[in-house]
This record gives C-alpha cells, structure tokens and sequence, in this order.
C-alpha cells in the first residue's frame, strides 16, 4: 500500500476512533452518573441513538470530514435476485463463522461477549427492534458505506470494501465479543460490495436489517428450544453455508471482487 493510501486509511480510521470513544465514553463514563436522573428510555435512547449519530459523528467529521470523496458510480439494477443472492451469502457465511468462533473461544475458556438475548426480549424490546431493525441498518450504513466508504474509494475498490469492512467489524468486536469481528466483517464485505456495485444505500440498509432479524431474533428465537436448535443448525449450519459457497463460485466467474476467494 502506497503511502499516501495509509494515510488516507490512517486518517478515517481516527475519525471512526473518534466516533467510538465519544460513543463509548457516554456510555460507559456519563451515562452511569445519570442513571436515576433521566428515565431509563431516555438514557437508552441518548446513549444508543442521539449521542452516536450527533456529536459522534461530528467527532468523525472533525477529523475526516475535508478528505477527498469518490462517489459510487456503479450502476447495476438492484433486483430481488441481487438482494437474496446478498442475503444467502451473508448469513450462510458469518453465522457458521462465528458459531465456530464461539464454540472455540468458550472451548479454551475465553469470553465470548455480552448475550443480547435477554435485551431483546426484555422489558425494553420495543426499543431495540427499533434500534436494531431501523435506526442501525440506516444510520450506520450512512456512516460507514457513505461516509467512511466514499473517503475510502480514492483507494482501490477492492481495497475500499475490505478495509471499510474491517472498520466497521472492529467497534463490534470491542462492544459486542470476537464472534462479532468476523460475523460483522464478512457482512461488511457484502454491503459494500453491494454498494459499490449498484451505487446505492439502501439495499445495504435492507440487508443490515435482515442481518439483524435473523442474527439476533430468528437464531435466539430457534435456540430456546430443542426443536428450533435442530432447525437452526440444519439451515443455518448445513443448508445456507452450502448455498452461499455456490453463489459465491458464481460470482467468482464474473465479478473481479469475488476471484480472490477461495473454497
């Protein structure tokens, strides 16, 4: 990578540091002192929702906000086969992937991260199926396949996708377990992918919610039960991992993205 290239990567990855420590010090730092003076929905909200997409992403800006930007100029029509063909290949990859991790970690006695379960099905669920099936998959591909991503495709493409992807794995690492990292990564790949190939936001947007639909309530819905757990690892574990291999071999006949992976 030429010089100017790591600064270029150097400079988006402060301002993502930025947007995290601003993120993470409300969360972590001033959000307990006002735990008790502010209603427990209000602190969800400012801490989950406002202080991340106001004064975190001026902390990005700050930094990054004057690079130069290369817009998207792919054109490829978005269809339903385009978007399934996503799909498939984004959960029947990071889900085994980070199954697999799991089982690892806890194997050698690690700490796989926080279990989202119980949030998602507590008290507060109203307020994370908004958060994770609206307000996520539209503010963070705002900030990573826009903001981050456009800054990043001065590089060369494939660079910008990987690197972007990386990003954006590595604050769902740090807040959420290493499962995450490549669970979050190889989805990355697939909506910037898509971002660069049709040029457009919102099917990355459509695909981050459907990510989140299934890796946070389907599978936590399935494992509850010993029925559901059978059923997740036949689809989730077998089916979907085998039709994404086969989709991705396609893709590797016709797309330059696609021809360095291998099986």
């Amino acid at each position: 990578m030429k010089k100017n290239s790591i600064v270029v990567v150097l400079r988006v990855a402060l301002g993502l540091m930025a947007w995290f420590l601003i993120t993470m010090g409300f969360s972590k730092i001033l959000g307990p002192r006002l735990s008790g003076k502010l209603p427990e929905n209000m602190m969800l909200f400012m801490s989950a929702m406002f202080i991340p997409n106001t004064v975190g992403i001026e902390g990005f800006l700050l930094i990054a906000g004057k690079m130069e930007k290369e817009s998207s100029s792919g054109e490829a029509p978005v269809t339903v086969a385009l978007l399934l063909k996503s799909l498939i290949i984004q959960l029947g990859i990071s889900i085994p992937v980070a199954t697999v991790t799991n089982i690892i970690i806890r194997v050698l006695g690690g700490n796989v991260g926080s279990d989202m379960s119980a949030a998602l099905f507590g008290k507060n669920w109203i307020f994370y199926a908004i958060l994770l099936l609206i307000f996520n998959p539209i503010f963070e591909e705002l900030l990573y396949r826009k903001m981050v991503l456009e800054r990043l495709l001065v590089l060369d493409k494939k660079e910008a996708i990987i690197i972007s992807a990386v990003l954006f794995a590595l604050p769902h690492a740090i807040s959420q377990g290493i499962p995450q990292l490549f669970a979050t990564f190889i989805a990355g790949l697939v909506w910037g992918y898509i971002r660069v190939k049709t040029g457009k936001l919102w099917p990355g947007m459509v695909l981050h919610a459907l990510f989140n639909l299934f890796c946070g309530y389907v599978v936590s819905a399935l494992a509850a039960s010993q029925v559901g757990a059978v059923a997740m690892v036949l689809i989730f574990l077998m089916l979907l991992p085998v039709m994404a291999v086969f989709n991705v071999k396609k893709l590797k006949k016709t797309e330059d993205f696609f021809k360095g992976i291998s099986f």
